[in-house]
């Protein structure tokens, strides 16, 4: 014969069956379990543990759990204590101090000291704390090596007398090596170097990005704290709007120390005639690439995480620092990383390539997607702007820098001579010629 038994009627509104885990008041055993109400896990609870009146606790805070609705909103896995009616139940965290104290009774002693020591002196702690951070903000406000000599260690003098001349020099470093990475690739791929007419429009969309670089300073403003213009709090760089305080060109020009050249492979002219010739034509013409010239921190110098490639900001609030406070935080500061939203490798630079064959090849869709025309040119700027720019460029600490591929392409393009942007790179050419001539 069979020996039937009738299972346990299941509760009105049981839940899913999920796994939890049950312990004693004193956590000397535990035990796992499944269970799909409350009802259920109390049953099981009692059974497993020889109780008349089983009450269920959360360990993490001994919470009681009456309720079964409040039951199933708790998630599996989750360590119930199981006591009887009136059973004394401790949370892990009471538990854990019961040990601290019964074997290293001298660290509570010492911790009780303390908080009766700054409860008995918190005016004296306080004015402390004032003259500590006022001393420091002191030393963050100190621009000049003379008067803050510790922050210049391992800066040769030649690098800058002052906090700002270091931190524009980091800013075109940065700037700088995407140019390098950008010729290098560019001039190494397999068009490049079996095509003439390919040659030819990389090698000219190379001199237009070099000259453009030249002309901004190579970006020296998105580090130094001294510009007037800045990125406006919890604002994305494409909300920017240039201010009438923005720093003319020819300002920038003036700032820059003499006989310091930009590019060491601009040997054809004399390099302060060449800046001068490119900034004087930026500066007579307007551009849309003005409003990317702003830097990332406050007048303080105080740098926020700008967050994943792609989230409009930071999730975390510690992602701060100042690297003009000390050295160590100018240090720290050199694994923050400029990430470009659409990626170099992966995306611009590929569909730089790509034009460019289309282009060469005369393929039927090389045409001008706005006016329905042949192209002759790629879309310089924008892909300037992609390559060099806050526009696709977000300062992030090593956190938010997320190396997986980026869900975003570029969005360089084949143009033709009605197009603004062509006529633009035209006229920017002659320009800079004829300035050029104008200063000889």
């Amino acid at each position: 014969m069979f020996n039937i038994r009738s299972s346990p009627k299941k509760p009105s509104g049981a839940g899913p069956l999920q796994g939890y885990k049950i312990t004693n008041e004193l956590r000397s055993k535990k035990y796992g379990v499944a269970a799909d109400s409350l009802a259920m896990l109390r049953m099981k609870a009692a059974e497993k543990f020889k109780l008349e009146n089983c009450r269920v606790y959360l360990a993490q805070d001994g919470v009681e759990v009456l309720d079964e609705d409040y039951f199933r909103t708790l998630p599996a896995q989750v360590l119930f204590v199981v006591a009887e009616r009136d059973a004394i139940v401790k949370t892990d965290f009471e538990l854990m101090y019961d040990a601290i104290q019964q074997t290293h009774s001298e660290l509570i002693e010492a911790g009780s000291l303390a908080k009766q020591f700054v409860s008995n002196n918190q005016t004296q702690i306080a004015r402390m704390l004032e003259e500590a951070q006022r001393a420091q903000d002191e030393r963050t406000a100190k621009s000049r090596r003379s008067e803050h000599a510790e922050w210049f260690e391992g800066f040769d003098s030649r690098a800058g007398q002052t906090k700002e001349e270091i931190m524009q020099r980091r800013g075109q470093d940065r700037i700088r090596g995407y140019f390098y990475k950008t010729k290098d690739e560019l001039t190494k791929c397999a068009i490049y170097r079996g095509n003439v007419m390919a040659k030819e429009l990389i090698d000219e969309m190379l001199e237009l990005f070099r000259h453009l670089l030249i002309g901004f300073d190579y970006f020296s403003a998105i580090f130094d704290r001294s510009h007037p213009a800045r990125l406006p709090d919890n604002a994305e760089v494409s909300d920017l709007v240039v201010g009438s305080g923005e720093r003319t060109v020819a300002a920038a020009a003036a700032a820059s120390p003499d006989g310091q050249e930009d590019e060491v492979d601009a040997q054809r002219i004399v390099p302060k005639r060449m800046k001068l010739a490119i900034k004087e034509t930026l500066e007579k013409d307007g551009n849309a690439i003005e409003r990317y010239r702003v830097a990332l921190c406050n007048s303080r110098g105080e740098f926020r995480c700008m967050g994943l490639w792609n989230e409009r900001k930071c999730k975390y609030g510690a992602h701060v620092i100042n690297p003009y406070a000390s050295r160590e935080n100018m240090i720290l500061f050199q694994v923050w990383n400029l990430d470009h939203q659409v990626e170099i490798s992966r995306s611009v630079l590929p569909s730089i390539v790509q034009n460019v064959a289309r282009v060469v090849a005369k393929e039927a869709d090389a045409v001008c997607r706005v006016h329905n025309r042949r192209g002759k040119k790629l879309s310089v700027i924008t892909y300037f702007i992609e390559l060099f720019t806050l526009g696709n460029l977000k300062l992030v600490h090593i956190v938010c820098h997320d190396k997986s591929i980026h869900d975003m392409i570029s969005r360089g393009a084949i143009i033709c001579e009605k197009c603004a942007e062509y006529k633009y790179i035209k006229e920017f050419q002659s320009k800079i010629r004829f300035n050029k001539n104008a200063l000889m």
